[in-house]
């Protein structure tokens, strides 16, 4: 009887401790916003190690998983309501320092030159004088938005999600969305986990936010953000650590906001 006392009782113990919340976040008031145009900015990253000096990178395969992200994500956005996507940035290590380097593969076939980051993959009706813009903004949601956890009855959790000022210099018109992607399915090996430190220590944005670390487990990372130009609101968010390129995109996207403009 004590046994089973105990056992109920770290049982209990071990819920009570559970994180309370979810990793969506949902605006209460996403209908009285306009939107009438998205844009749409993936990055993907999958490096892989080979036990030599540096990581893999193999841009075709990088630029598949990207091409399939694209038609997805805008296919579950009209399917949501949403205009069609006309602008878009693919790419890979936005959020990676440009000192660090990696191995150029293309179809698992070794290129001369060593490739710096960010890799940039496809960027369509959009300045390129924004991609610093969108590193910024995407380092302070994936270092402190992302794993933040909401309670939908709440109303702190409404707290903190408003990037405000960030957004105002961007050239967009105000009541444009953009969703923002980032996926890290990047492989550790043995030998270079001895030095996930150093690169952790080497990964950083171009804001004066400091380092992100990425993780550089095995553990996949993957989170994504709907914000409102005008009024820089985070109208939803969610972050995973299981969900994987290979399954499908509204998984990720759950909750994701309709509208009916």
């Amino acid at each position: 009887m004590k046994r089973l006392k105990l056992l109920l009782f770290m049982t209990f113990g071990l819920a009570a401790c559970q994180p309370k919340g979810s990793f969506i976040y949902q605006y209460p008031k996403t209908n009285d916003i306009q939107i009438d145009q998205v844009m749409l900015v993936v990055d993907y990253l999958n490096l892989r190690d080979d036990v030599g000096k540096y990581w893999d990178f193999d841009s075709y395969y990088h630029q598949q998983t990207l091409n399939k992200l694209l038609f997805d994500v805008d296919l579950q956005l009209q399917q949501s309501g949403y205009p069609e996507v006309q602008s878009y940035l693919l790419s890979s290590g936005l959020l990676i320092n440009q000192e660090f380097a990696v191995e150029h593969y293309i179809k698992e076939q070794l290129q001369d030159t060593l490739l710096y980051p960010p890799y940039i993959l496809a960027l369509h009706n959009m300045d390129s004088n924004q991609i610093k813009q969108h590193q910024e903004f995407l380092t302070i949601m994936v270092k402190y938005i992302a794993q933040r956890r909401h309670q939908g009855t709440d109303e702190l959790s409404h707290q903190g999600m408003q990037m405000g000022y960030h957004f105002e210099a961007m050239d967009l018109p105000d009541n444009t969305a953009i969703l923002y992607i980032y996926i890290n399915q990047s492989a550790a090996g043995i030998v270079k986990q001895l030095s996930t430190l150093l690169l952790t220590g080497a990964l950083a944005s171009q804001a004066d936010y400091a380092n992100v670390g990425i993780d550089l487990s095995n553990k996949r990372q993957a989170s994504a953000f709907l914000i409102h130009k005008g009024s820089g609101q985070i109208l939803w968010k969610n972050h995973s650590n299981s969900w994987a390129t290979d399954q499908p995109i509204e998984q990720l996207l759950t909750l994701f906001p309709q509208i009916n403009h």
